[in-house]
C-alpha cells in the first residue's frame, strides 16, 4: 500500500537531500556517520476516541522492534523483508479512552544480517539507517501519535557479532536506563520530539524533479501471524563451578575460554529452585578472585530467547551463553566442561548484563537455539539472587492437525521428532536452523514446506505464501532467485541455480496443497523470468550444459560437469510444475512451451545418459562427444523416477541398482561431510545425504519401493534417535547443525506414502487413496486439507488390507491402481469409505 503518514526518527540524525541525487555519481551510503548496532527508545502518545475499546495498529521499523502498549507487551517485528517490499505487522489492541502510550525498543543493525537487509541506495543516503512507522486507526478514523525518541547507551555498540550473519552480542548495562520508560506515567518531557522523515529539497532540486524523498514509500502487510511464546525452565542443573576470570579477553571469547575450577561451598545455594516456577530462587556468590559458573540443560531443544530474573545490589555482572548441545553431548566438547566455541562458523550466542539495584529481568532481543545454558556471575561478593532463569520459547503458530502412528515405535518417534524439528525452523520465515544461521535458504524451504503441509496443513500456508513472494521480490536481474532471501547476500553474489528450480517446483506443490491461485498469479511473472534463465543455458540437445555458479544439488560428490543429469532432471520437474501453473493462470502458450521443452529435455536424458549395461543413468555426459562419464548417483536416478522421465521398462533395473546397499556410498563433501569411504566409479553409486533424501525417497516410493524407503529411514535415522536427540540433524553425524528442517523428510514420507493420501486437484478437491503398507501391520493418522482433515486407519491381516477413511464433503476420493494389489471391497458414503485390498 502507499502509506499516508511519514516515518519518524531521531531529531538529530542529519538529513541530506542532495545525497540522494548524488548517488547518480556513485556517492557512498551513509554508514560511518551513524555507525552500527544502535538502540533507540521511542514513546508515542495518542488519545483514543471515547467510544473506542480497540484500535487497529500497524507497525514497522528499519531494523527490528519490541513494542509495548500502556506498559504491557504488544509484539515484535517486523517480519523479515527486502526494503523495497517492507512488511508491517498488524495488531488489534485494547485501549483505554483518552491518553494511551505505545513504546518501541528499536534496534538498527547498520549492517546486513541473515534476516535483515539495509537499503543500498534511494532514500538511505538522504536519511541514513533507522526509522519507525506506526499507524493507529479507530474504524476509518486515523489517530494521531506524538513521538519522542532518544538513542540509548545502555547497550554497548562496539560488541562483536554472534556468528556468520548474526546480530551483535548484547552487552547491556541496566544502570543506564530507567525500566519505567515503557510506562505511560514516565516523564519523557526531556526527550526530543521525533522528526518526520520527509525531505523536499530546494527550488533547484524541485525543478529537476528530485523533490520529496521519504523512506519505504510503499509498504506491504505481513501475511503471517505473530509468533507464539512459552516460558521453558531448565530441566536440570548439571554443575556449579568457579571460573578463573579473564577480563583481558573480548566478550565473544571470555566465557568460552575461562578455566573452570571446583566451586567454593557457599558459591551457590538453593540452585534446584531454578527448576521450578515456585520458590525464592538461588543465591550466587563470588569470592577469592573467582567468579561462579552454572551449567543448565533444557529439554527439548528449542528456539527461544534466553532470559534471567534477578535481585541485585547493583553492579553485578551476568554473562549468559546458550548452545545447541551440552558439553560432551553428541561428541561435542567434554562432559563436565563449560561451553566452548565450536564449529566451522564460530557461533557464540551470549549476552552480558550489568545489574541495577533491585529486582529486574533481562531477555535476549533475538531468539536462538537453546539446549545448554552457561551462566557466569561476576562481582557478586554479597550474593546475587537468581529468581528465575529460562528461555522464552518461540515459533510460528502452526496447528498440529496432521497425525501419524503405526506399528513401529521407532517410526512413530521419528515422526514426532521430525515435526518438532520443522516447528523450530518456522518463525517469520522458513529458517534452515535456529542456531547457526536462521536464514531462509530456498532449497531448504521446499522440503520444510512439504513436511509442514503434512504436519500442520493450512495453518502453514501463510508462511509458504510469504516465501514464494519473497523469493520473487529478491530475484536477480538475470532471473535466478537468490539462494536465500531476504538476507545478507548481494543479488550479484554467489548463487545456486538449482535452488531456482526448487522454488519453481515449490510453487507447483503449494498450489496443489492450497489451491491458492492468487499467490501463483502474483509470482508468475517471476516464475517466467526464472525459467528463462535455464532456457538460455541449454545445449542443442535441449539440456542444460556446464551450469555456472554454485552447482550445489546437495552435500554429495556427484559429477556435475557437462550435461549433468541431476540438474537437468530438476529442470524437467520445474517445467512440469510451471506448465500446470501456466494453465491455472490462463497462460496456455507458456504451458505449451513448457511441455515442449520438457519433452525435449526428457528425451535427451533418456538417449544420452542411459547406460544399458549398468541399468542406470550416469551423472554426466560430455556435451561435445556425447561420451558418458562413469559416476552414478541416487540423486539423478531417483529424479528420473520422481518426474516420470524414465520409461517403465527401465524402472526395475534402476531400482535394483540404486537400492543396492553394497554399492551405495556416502561421499565426502566438506565441511558437512568431511570424508567418505573409497569410491569405485565403475561400480559404486553416490548415496543421497540428508537433504536430497527427500527427493530420493519420493522417487522410489512412487515407483513401488516404499519398503526400501522404510528400511533406509530406519538405517539412516535410527542411530540418530538412539542418541536421545529431540531434533533431527543437518547431517547423519553431529558435525553440523543439530536442528535442520530439511532432515525431517520422514514426516512427509510416512504420511504421504504410508497413509497414501495426496492431492489430485488443487486444495484436495479430489485426492488419491494409495496406501503402501511396506512391512507395517497397521497405520493411522490425519492429513490436513483446506477443507479439514482426511483421516485414515488401516490394518493388514495376511494378504488383505482393510482401510477406513473419513474426509470432508468438499473432497472426492479416487482409489489408485497399484501393481500387485487389487480392490476387493468398496463401501462409500458422502464423507467416508471402507475399502479392502488384496495383495498378490
Amino acid at each position: 500500500m502507499r502509506r499516508r503518514i511519514p516515518f519518524v526518527w531521531l531529531a538529530d540524525q542529519r538529513i541530506d537531500h542532495a545525497a540522494g541525487f548524488a548517488t547518480l555519481r556513485g556517492a557512498a551510503l551513509r554508514r560511518e556517520e551513524e555507525g552500527t548496532n544502535r538502540w533507540v527508545l521511542a514513546r508515542g502518545r495518542f488519545d483514543a476516541p471515547p467510544s473506542a475499546a480497540r484500535l487497529d495498529l500497524a507497525i514497522t521499523v528499519d531494523g527490528r522492534y519490541r513494542a509495548w502498549l500502556n506498559g504491557a507487551p504488544l509484539g515484535r517485528g517486523p517480519v523479515r523483508s527486502a526494503p523495497h517490499f517492507q512488511r508491517y505487522d498488524s495488531y488489534r489492541a485494547s485501549v483505554r479512552p483518552g491518553a494511551n502510550l505505545i513504546a518501541l525498543l528499536v534496534h538498527v543493525p547498520g549492517v546486513d544480517l541473515a534476516w535483515y537487509e539495509r537499503m543500498k541506495g534511494a532514500w538511505q543516503p538522504v536519511f541514513g539507517d533507522g526509522g519507525i512507522w506506526v499507524e493507529a486507526r479507530s474504524g476509518k478514523r486515523r489517530v494521531e501519535i506524538e513521538w519522542r525518541l532518544i538513542e540509548t547507551d545502555a547497550w554497548r555498540r562496539d560488541t562483536p557479532r554472534a556468528g556468520w550473519g548474526q546480530d551483535f552480542i548484547e552487552d547491556f548495562d541496566a544502570r543506564q536506563i530507567d525500566p519505567g520508560w515503557i510506562e505511560p506515567e514516565f516523564d519523557d518531557s526531556g526527550w526530543p520530539a521525533g522528526r518526520p522523515m520527509i525531505s523536499t529539497g530546494n527550488a533547484a532540486a524541485e525543478a529537476r524533479g528530485f523533490g520529496r524523498v521519504d523512506p519505504f514509500p510503499v509498504l506491504a502487510a505481513s501475511g503471517i501471524p505473530q509468533a507464539v511464546e512459552d516460558i521453558i525452565l531448565p530441566s536440570a542443573i548439571l554443575w556449579v563451578k568457579a571460573a578463573e576470570p579473564r577480563p583481558d579477553l573480548p566478550l565473544d571469547e571470555r566465557l568460552y575460554s575461562e578455566r573452570l575450577l571446583p566451586a567454593a561451598p557457599d558459591a551457590a545455594e538453593h540452585v534446584d529452585a531454578l527448576l521450578s516456577h515456585d520458590g525464592d530462587g538461588a543465591v550466587i556468590r563470588t569470592a577469592g578472585g573467582r567468579d561462579t559458573a552454572l551449567m543448565l540443560s533444557f529439554e527439548p531443544y528449542h528456539a527461544g530467547r534466553p532470559f534471567i530474573e534477578i535481585e541485585a545490589q547493583g553492579g553485578e555482572v551476568v554473562e549468559l551463553a546458550v548452545a545447541e548441545a551440552l558439553p560432551g553431548e553428541f561428541g561435542r566438547g567434554l562432559a563436565g566442561d563449560g561451553l566452548r566455541q565450536e564449529g566451522h562458523l564460530g557461533v557464540a550466542h551470549l549476552f552480558r548484563y550489568t545489574a541495577r539495584p533491585g529486582r529486574q529481568r533481562f531477555e535476549k532481543f533475538n531468539w536462538t537455539a537453546v539446549r545448554a545454558m552457561q551462566i557466569v556471575v561476576r562481582n557478586a561478593p554479597q550474593g546475587l539472587t537468581i529468581r528465575r532463569v529460562g528461555s522464552l520459547a518461540t515459533h510460528y503458530p502452526a496447528l498440529p492437525v496432521g497425525r501419524f502412528e503405526c506399528s513401529d515405535p521407532l517410526l512413530n518417534r521419528l515422526w514426532d521428532v521430525g515435526r518438532h524439528t520443522v516447528l523450530q525452523c518456522m518463525h517469520d520465515s522458513w529458517v534452515d536452523c535456529p542456531g547457526r544461521e536462521a536464514r531462509q535458504w530456498v532449497g531448504d524451504a521446499l522440503v520444510q514446506s512439504d513436511v509442514a503441509a503434512t504436519a500442520f496443513g493450512p495453518s502453514a500456508h501463510p508462511l509458504q505464501r510469504q516465501f514464494l513472494r519473497q523469493a520473487s521480490e529478491g530475484q536477480r536481474a538475470d532471473g535466478l532467485v537468490r539462494m536465500f532471501a531476504p538476507g545478507d547476500i548481494d543479488p550479484d553474489a554467489l548463487v545456486i541455480p538449482d535452488f531456482t528450480l526448487l522454488w519453481l517446483i515449490a510453487a507447483g506443490r503449494f498450489y496443489a496443497e492450497s489451491g491458492d491461485l492468487d499467490t501463483i498469479d502474483a509470482v508468475f511473472p517471476a516464475i517466467e523470468r526464472g525459467l528463462a534463465w535455464f532456457e538460455r543455458h541449454q545445449s542443442e540437445h535441449g539440456l542444460l550444459v556446464d551450469v555456472p555458479h554454485w552447482h550445489f544439488i546437495e552435500w554429495a560428490h556427484l559429477d556435475r560437469s557437462g550435461e549433468a543429469a541431476a540438474i537437468n532432471a530438476l529442470y524437467v520437474g520445474a517445467l512440469d510444475a510451471v506448465a500446470v501453473l501456466a494453465e491455472a493462470v490462463a497462460r496456455p502458450r507458456v504451458a505449451e512451451r513448457c511441455n515442449a521443452l520438457r519433452d525435449r529435455a526428457a528425451a535427451a536424458l533418456n538417449a544420452r545418459h542411459w547406460d544399458e549395461e549398468r541399468g542406470v543413468y550416469v551423472d554426466s555426459v560430455d556435451p561435445d562427444s556425447g561420451a558418458r562419464r562413469p559416476r552414478v548417483s541416487q540423486h539423478a536416478n531417483a529424479l528420473m523416477l520422481l518426474f516420470d522421465i524414465a520409461p517403465t521398462g527401465r524402472v526395475a533395473q534402476m531400482l535394483a541398482a540404486i537400492t543396492d546397499e553394497a554399492r551405495l556410498k556416502l561421499t565426502a563433501a566438506p565441511p558437512i561431510v568431511p570424508d567418505g569411504p573409497p569410491f569405485d566409479e565403475e561400480s559404486d553409486i553416490v548415496r543421497a545425504n540428508s537433504f536430497f533424501l527427500h527427493f530420493v525417497y519420493s522417487g522410489l516410493a512412487g515407483r513401488g519401493a516404499f519398503d526400501w524407503v522404510i528400511g533406509d529411514i530406519r538405517r539412516a535415522y535410527g542411530p540418530m534417535l538412539a542418541t536421545g536427540t529431540t531434533t533431527l540433524w543437518e547431517s547423519f553425524s553431529p558435525n553440523a547443525s543439530l536442528c535442520h528442517g530439511f532432515s525431517a523428510t520422514p514426516v512427509f514420507q510416512l504420511s504421504r506414502h504410508c497413509l497414501g493420501i495426496a492431492p489430485l486437484a488443487p486444495g484436495y478437491g479430489s485426492f488419491s487413496i494409495d496406501p503402501d503398507p511396506a512391512d507395517l501391520d497397521w497405520a493411522r493418522g490425519a492429513v490436513p486439507t483446506p477443507f479439514g482433515p482426511i483421516t485414515v486407519d488401516w490394518k493388514r491381516e495376511g494378504g488383505r488390507l482393510s482401510l477406513s477413511l473419513d474426509y470432508p464433503p468438499e473432497c472426492r476420493p479416487v482409489v489408485q491402481d497399484r501393481a500387485g494389489r487389487r480392490l476387493v471391497g468398496d463401501e462409500r458414503t458422502e464423507t467416508g469409505a471402507e475399502l479392502r485390498f488384496e495383495f498378490s
